[in-house]
């Protein structure tokens, strides 16, 4: 699994209450507020703003949200979590419209985000609700329910083999800093 910060939703990010990623990928790799170079004639100059679907992967693998809780969630009350994927198309001005949820987990209780857990759950093909205008933009959003956690931290990025990350955190770094 490689990791690209351009495509990384959260890094050790605190979660206590409900509230969206620190990060946001743009398809256009522009960046949100940048007015995208299109390669194949295709630019926002001429006023086609695009999007596409990420869902379509490479042809052999659909990309994935892969999540790993990198400081345990407490939670006096019992709180859950449930990590939403929402996607919007362009506004009209290089910033998202309207976020619409295209796919989220069941509420994880507390018990099951221990320190090192992980998971991941994969980007649907054909973002529903969207139609012929694709997502330009994504972002998680994370939903906490019946509390608030009073310690917890995540990181979220978009990939494409995660299961090779077991395998990657079984090596050493090949440094000492």
């Amino acid at each position: 699994m490689f990791l690209d910060n351009l495509i990384q939703f959260s890094s050790a990010q605190a979660v206590a209450s409900t509230t969206t990623s620190a990060g946001t990928y743009d398809v256009t790799g522009a960046g949100v507020s940048v007015t995208p170079n299109m390669a194949g004639g295709v630019t926002s100059t001429s006023g086609t703003l695009i999007g596409f679907d990420i869902g379509a992967g490479d042809g052999a693998q659909i990309p994935e949200v892969y999540w790993n809780v990198t400081t345990a969630f407490t939670s006096a009350a019992g709180a859950s979590l449930a990590i939403q994927l929402q996607a919007s198309a362009d506004s009209g001005n290089n910033t998202p419209a309207l976020w619409q949820t295209v796919i989220q987990t069941p509420p994880i209780p507390v018990a099951q985000l221990a320190a090192n857990t992980n998971g991941q759950f994969q980007v649907p093909p054909v973002p529903p609700g969207f139609g012929e205008v694709q997502p330009r933009f994504y972002r998680l959003n994370y939903v906490v329910s019946s509390s608030t956690f009073s310690a917890g931290a995540i990181s979220a990025n978009l990939v494409i083999n995660p299961q090779q990350s077991t395998k990657i955190q079984l090596y050493p770094s090949n440094f000492v800093a």
